[in-house]
């Protein structure tokens, strides 16, 4: 329920010109999304663009690939509205999904936010995605949530839209001292996936380190530079379907607020808290101080960004279950930090639950462990090992399993359509 799923979302400045298409038939609109077709970033970056259905195999943008960077967002360039982005990811990191655009870098903050939507009569809020991509490695990520009433949803995520494989944490308003954790293979809900533990404070008062440690054969979750929860991907093995259902396909780091509390779906609703309050002048707000990337294996220098550059099918057909080193049969030999060589993998995720009992408010330079090196969070990884009886509650959240959408598809003349701004509840 908890995970986030968003449609296209677009102004009609987007798509004026999009066609609906199974396949994407012109040239001057060659990036199938959504069933639509059109040119420019938000239908052509990758793991947005269906390269099946596209103009032809070289239509999508290349996966940009993993840096090991930090961003501090003290510069507006830091990220920008997707309809303005270009292509490069060393000038932008991240980019604003959404119109209208409600994240903003200000104060050496990335600050997502979210404001009534009259028509809708529920918050519209923002999402945020890296510019680079990502597969195995650490992401660090200092962040104040915007969890100071019931309904408002907080969320750090590492996704592949197309595939639907995740790993997340989120905060909801309701329990502003809790954190879920949690994770997807191939969009299947499984309640389960989801632990809640303390933060160690209240999440919307001070700024906390969070970090995804994730590596081939083995999820880490840490508050503080302390480890809360490991994740086996021996343990994800699926039996009946033979299949090891861990999240291991490519994907973006990404920043989300959102209304959970006025979703119309009533398990979303009992999750988040309901109903969300409302004026027509609150505005809540999430903010990033700073993201910490620390890439496993190939590492992209910016110099060699080729972002914006056409790919092949092969390579970068967000559709293709091939891409997926989930399988069984991969021992992902070829990647850095197995379990052979890492301590971390033998811990399980019953045996580690330390709660996060320090709490982080320093100031923009203070970066915490989003400063540390990928020894020192191993070593913290470990020494977390065994304190169970300090871990959350375990429990998992429940909820409908329908989600709900305002996305419409309205033809004009002329075949075009528009697609209406939109987000998606989570189902």
């Amino acid at each position: 329920m908890n995970k986030l799923l968003y449609l296209a979302a677009a102004t009609s400045a987007f798509v004026a010109a999009a066609l609906a298409a199974t396949k994407c038939t012109t040239a001057s609109a060659p990036c199938s999304r959504e069933g639509y077709c059109n040119s420019g970033p938000s239908f052509c970056m990758w793991g947005l663009c269906n390269v099946q259905n596209s103009y032809n195999s070289t239509s999508c943008w290349n996966a940009e690939g993993c840096s090991s960077q930090t961003v501090t967002f003290d510069s507006s360039a830091d990220a920008i509205a997707i309809n303005s982005y270009t292509g490069n990811p060393n000038t932008n990191p991240y980019v604003s999904i959404f119109e209208p655009n409600n994240a903003v870098v200000e104060n050496g903050n990335l600050v997502l936010q979210m404001t009534y939507d009259a028509s809708q009569k529920k918050g519209f809020g923002a999402t945020v995605d890296s510019s680079h991509t990502i597969q195995y490695g650490t992401v660090t990520a200092r962040i104040k949530t915007a969890s100071i009433a019931k309904g408002v949803v907080s969320a750090f995520i590492i996704r592949n839209d197309q595939l639907g494989d995740e790993i997340d944490f989120e905060w909801v308003g309701k329990e502003p001292t809790q954190v879920e954790t949690n994770f997807f293979y191939h969009d299947e809900l499984v309640y389960t996936n989801s632990v809640y533990y303390p933060v160690g404070g209240d999440s919307s008062a001070d700024y906390h380190d969070y970090t995804i440690v994730w590596d081939p054969d083995y999820v880490t979750w840490m508050i503080d530079n302390k480890a809360i929860r490991t994740l086996k991907r021996e343990d994800t093995y699926d039996s009946s379907a033979k299949v090891y259902k861990f999240p291991a396909a490519e994907g973006r780091i990404g920043f989300s607020i959102w209304d959970g509390g006025n979703s119309g779906a009533k398990g979303t609703e009992d999750w988040a808290g309901t109903p969300t309050p409302w004026t027509s002048n609150t505005v809540y707000k999430m903010y990033v101080d700073s993201v910490t990337v620390k890439c496993t294996g190939t590492d992209i220098a910016p110099s060699d960004s080729s972002a914006g550059a056409s790919s092949s099918a092969s390579t970068d057909n967000p559709d293709n279950d091939n891409s997926d080193s989930s399988d069984s049969n991969n021992d992902n030999s070829n990647a850095s930090g197995s379990s052979s060589d890492n301590d971390t993998s033998d811990t399980s995720a019953t045996s580690i639950g330390a709660s996060a009992d320090n709490t982080s408010t320093g100031s923009k330079t203070d970066t915490g462990a989003s400063s540390g090196s990928e020894t020192d969070t191993e070593t913290s990884t470990n020494t977390a090992a065994g304190n169970s009886s300090n871990g959350g509650s375990g429990s998992s959240s429940t909820g409908d399993s329908d989600g709900e959408s305002s996305s419409t598809a309205i033809s004009s003349p002329g075949k075009c359509h528009v697609v209406a701004v939109t987000q998606v509840v989570p189902v």
